[in-house]
């Protein structure tokens, strides 16, 4: 009798335990899923871009004085209204740009420059979570890749441009893969080409180097990754591997450039080169530059696009 009391307790006990640490890892869950879709929450991304300028050295300024954009919109399939600058140099071309993570559209400048000394139309998008987007949230591309499509129409209908191109940075080229990976070429939604520089190669994969300082292999980077990804499947409805952009690619058949910077310590190359491979389209190319994470464009700009021109001529754009 004393043995079943104590095998009772034992069995109480241990549920007890099992279900406390069920309700704290729900809580941990929604606490790191917060986090991840609110991270810019209280930031004044516009700055961090003008930040980024500064140690970039680059003349913004210049840039600003130069080239003259006006405000436009376009709604996305969820009802975002996605905001963005259009710089109109009279072309049938045009390029929309991507930032990445932390920033808005200004980060974009030098990559907007290069285009538009060659002629191209620009947009510039703030993605959410970012700049004016009214959507506070950031998912690494899923949501994101539903207001590129948007703007991708927006230039090909309502400004009637005949050739759409869309060009990411960092989180913007992983938002740009997943847009590609989901949308039909020769529709109305659907750009000629795409071009990714460095991107983040997966929602989870970043998460997880993020929470084990480097070691995917950690305890605590998988808890944490993996609590909070049952806690976004079920309470927003946002599932990591729809960011997964090594594997979505499989289904991007849009013609693709995929730029590696060999020094990136952010978007590591061999992570980079794996988007590269999986990418379904034949009409695929990557180039390196000996560069840190997306600065190609700032240490050789006119290499760069000289880069981004090659692989775009011969599709005929």
């Amino acid at each position: 009798m004393k043995k079943n009391k104590i095998a009772k307790a034992a069995a109480i006990t241990a549920g007890t335990v099992v279900l406390l640490a069920g309700i704290g890892s729900i809580a941990m869950g929604g606490f790191v899923a917060n986090k991840i879709l609110y991270q810019n929450a209280d930031k004044d991304t516009h700055d961090n871009s003008l930040k980024q300028m500064e140690v970039w050295e680059y003349d913004t300024d210049a840039f600003n004085a130069a080239y003259t954009g006006v405000e436009i919109s376009a709604t996305a399939e969820d009802g975002n209204e996605v905001p963005g600058t259009y710089f109109d140099m009279g072309s049938d071309k045009c390029v929309i740009l991507v930032h990445g993570a932390g920033g808005d559209r200004a980060c974009a400048d030098p990559l907007a420059e290069g285009y538009l000394q060659r002629g191209y139309d620009v947009i510039a998008i703030d993605q959410r979570g970012c700049g004016s987007n009214p959507d506070d949230r950031v998912t690494f591309g899923i949501l994101e890749s539903l207001d590129v499509k948007a703007i991708v129409e927006y230039a090909r209908v309502d400004l009637e441009n005949k050739e759409v191109l869309v060009h990411g940075q960092s989180m913007g080229a992983q938002t740009t893969a997943i847009y590609a990976s989901n949308v039909t070429p020769g529709t109305p939604e659907a750009a000629d080409a795409v071009i990714c520089d460095s991107p983040v190669p997966g929602m989870e994969l970043i998460l997880k180097e993020m929470f084990g300082d480097g070691n995917t292999e950690s305890f605590m980077a998988n808890y944490l990754t993996g609590t909070s990804k049952v806690y976004m499947d079920i309470a927003y409805k946002i599932n990591y591997d729809d960011a997964d952009t090594i594997k979505v690619v499989a289904n991007d058949h849009i013609p693709t450039l995929i730029i590696c910077s060999d020094k990136d310590e952010v978007c590591l190359p061999d992570q980079v080169a794996e988007v590269y491979e999986n990418v379904a389209c034949e009409h695929k190319a990557i180039v390196h530059f000996d560069s840190a994470h997306i600065e190609g464009v700032i240490d050789d700009p006119e290499g760069y696009m000289n880069s981004v021109e090659g692989f775009l001529q011969p599709l005929g754009l």
